[in-house]
């Protein structure tokens, strides 16, 4: 019985990262058919090996989806929006953001945005099917009406704004720490690497703090478990989709770089977590049975 739950799971899993090849497969040919143009890299970065690298990943990347997308309520479509939502923003977005301020080289971020994000949709829609939650109830709108039902609007109103800024202080606290290591590659231009003035810095950090809120929410919305299980899951989805995969692909960056940064990400991914969490999760668990524990592949069902 093990043995085939392990079996269930794992060709679940290899069809949800071949749907995730052919999205980007199919990015590229969206991308090419719109006439977006590729951006300009250096002769140090071979973009190739780098997609080859996110191909061989992805495994990662529906994993991180999975954690998530198994405590969730809601029928198909919720999931695969919420999951999809959550990918998008953070593996997509996310990084066009980021590259645009802290490299030399992101000058195409709607050819980036469009090879991407048909991956991240199949995946998600992929993984929403062939792992399905634990919720039962299917109403989108009980859903949202459980949770806000847990706490007054003026309660939820203050939560929802430091839900949106909470993201800035701890983005920069764990940027500080680790600038000592890595600063001066982004000073001296290394690795197609750039320095933002401050000025240009927060502002960034402000919007993407309020992209993370949008893309967190849903998922604390939906959820159905443990606070603690929530706040491991999202952490976890959280390093893989904004750090972990782009560091993986990232060759043309020295190793040690790529080491203090996923440290970094890894830090700040678990502590913005559990502050979306302290913030956002219902005053009452918003389930109506009580939590189980999972042995591994047993949401894979029978194979």
């Amino acid at each position: 019985m093990m043995l085939q739950s392990v079996f269930g799971f794992l060709w679940r899993l290899v069809v949800c990262v071949l749907a995730f090849v052919f999205g980007m497969l199919l990015g590229g040919v969206l991308a090419g058919v719109t006439g977006l143009q590729p951006p300009t890299l250096p002769p140090e970065i071979d973009s190739t090996a780098a997609m080859m690298t996110f191909f061989v990943t992805s495994p990662l990347l529906v994993l991180a989806l999975y954690v998530v997308g198994r405590n969730l309520a809601g029928g198909w479509l919720v999931r695969a929006a919420i999951l999809a939502l959550l990918a998008w923003i953070g593996f997509v977005v996310n990084n066009v953001v980021e590259a645009t301020i802290f490299t030399s080289y992101a000058t195409a971020p709607w050819f980036t945005i469009a090879s991407f994000t048909p991956a991240v949709l199949l995946c998600a829609g992929a993984t929403a099917w062939l792992f399905p939650g634990r919720g039962s109830d299917r109403s989108i709108i009980r859903i949202v009406k459980g949770y806000f039902q847990q706490r007054r609007a003026s309660e939820w109103a203050g939560r929802f704004l430091l839900a949106a800024v909470v993201f800035m202080p701890i983005y920069y606290l764990f940027g500080m720490m680790v600038a000592p290591f890595v600063g001066d590659f982004y000073q001296q231009g290394e690795f197609g690497l750039a320095a933002p003035a401050l000025s240009t810095l927060l502002p960034v950090l402000l919007g993407r703090s309020v992209f993370f809120f949008v893309a967190c929410l849903p998922v604390v919305i939906a959820w159905r478990g443990r606070r603690v299980d929530l706040w491991l899951s999202l952490g976890f989805a959280l390093f893989v989709l904004v750090g972990l995969l782009y560091m993986l692909a990232g060759s043309w960056i020295a190793p040690s770089v790529r080491l203090i940064h996923s440290l970094e990400i890894l830090a700040d991914s678990f502590v913005y977590a559990g502050a979306i969490v302290w913030l956002l999760a219902g005053a009452t668990r918003s389930s109506s049975t009580p939590p189980q524990r999972e042995k591994f592949g047993a949401a894979a069902g029978q194979a």
